[in-house]
């Protein structure tokens, strides 16, 4: 979607006159090169895609006020940060980034906005909207206990699932721009690289691209291990602090998201020197980052040539580097460098 630095004047302009006419239209069209264009002015080349005073309108104004700025936005299911580049509304692309684990000095906005803060150079650089859920602990368990097996780290929710959040999320980008089709490039770091990855496994569909750091857990494509550590299904009760009835939690993964998922660009990103040892379990890979990382690259890779596929799963071995986010995220910087030119 293309709006020029210039156009919140227009907007304004239409505004006016939608106080006299609610039938003022914005057109666009496209110039030689591929180009999409917005305007105010009909003509025998473009076509009307939503009224000023339609809820299209309204929502594309909004964004395109918000340019240039860090904002907390509110959606059903939660809040999250939003940067528009200037510039970003031609290409509307989105890069979903999201937060790890937060001290008890931090709280989860203040997480996201950190998470956000330092992707805002490369948002600049390409033009790009910039999205970071805030997975807070009353709904999604990002520090406590909630619905066991790792709150939004494994895609579990209060109310709803930390991945249809998301969805929520992208949902408002899909209200302003009718040709959006909600997919998106997508980041995260710790626990935030696990939410990444349990998510790419679940929905790979919707992931355009995606580079995740330094996860200590990973899904597996294998039946031995329940949901979120592989395929095999997970059925249970959970129940939340604070209220009374259980959830009925049913998660029944299928072998063919993970084989589409090994069919998108992914590397993994970890520190080399990201070794301390984690709570050990059977057949992961081993004890360290490193070694889960290692493993899990190699079993997707594995699982796309049984298939007669080859898996586009990669891992980044980052020298001199342990387990820092603003080193990592900069190594991954580069990858969507790669994937956005493509």
């Amino acid at each position: 979607m293309h709006f020029k630095r210039g156009f919140r004047d227009i907007f304004l302009v239409g505004l006016i006159f939608c106080s006299f006419s609610v039938s003022a239209e914005i057109y666009k069209w496209t110039d030689e090169k591929g180009r999409v264009h917005f305007t105010d002015k009909p003509s025998k080349n473009n076509q009307p895609v939503a009224s000023l005073a339609d809820d299209t309108g309204k929502k594309a104004q909004k964004l395109v006020s918000e340019q240039g700025g860090i904002v907390l936005k509110t959606v059903v299911y939660g809040q999250y940060h939003q940067y528009i580049a200037h510039g970003a509304l031609e290409k509307f692309t989105i890069l979903v980034v999201n937060h790890g684990m937060f001290s008890d000095k931090e709280t989860a906005t203040g997480a996201s906005y950190n998470t956000l803060k330092i992707w805002r150079k490369f948002a600049d650089e390409h033009k790009l909207i910039l999205v970071a859920p805030v997975f807070d602990n009353e709904n999604y368990a990002a520090t406590v206990n909630g619905a066991g097996n790792g709150g939004y780290r494994g895609l579990f929710g209060r109310k709803v699932g930390a991945d249809i959040f998301l969805h929520n999320i992208i949902d408002e980008y899909k209200a302003a721009q009718k040709s959006y089709d909600g997919r998106f490039y997508l980041y995260g770091h710790s626990a935030g690289a696990q939410f990444a990855n349990r998510y790419l496994v679940r929905h790979p569909h919707r992931v355009i691209a995606t580079s995740f750091s330094a996860p200590a857990w990973f899904a597996l494509p294998s039946n031995k291990h329940k949901w979120p550590l592989g395929m095999a299904k997970r059925q249970y009760t959970a129940y939340w602090p604070g209220e009374n009835a259980g959830q009925a939690i049913d998660i029944r993964p299928q072998v063919s998201t993970w084989l589409a998922a090994t069919q998108i660009p992914v590397e993994v990103v970890v520190g080399e020197l990201d070794l301390d040892k984690m709570r050990h379990v059977e057949g992961i890979g081993g004890d360290t980052h490193v070694d889960r990382a290692k493993f899990w690259v190699g079993s997707m890779n594995k699982l796309a040539q049984e298939h007669g596929r080859r898996g586009e799963v990669r891992l980044n071995i980052v020298s001199g580097v342990g387990h820092n986010y603003g080193k990592l995220a900069r190594v991954s910087q580069k990858f969507f460098a790669r994937a956005l030119s493509k």
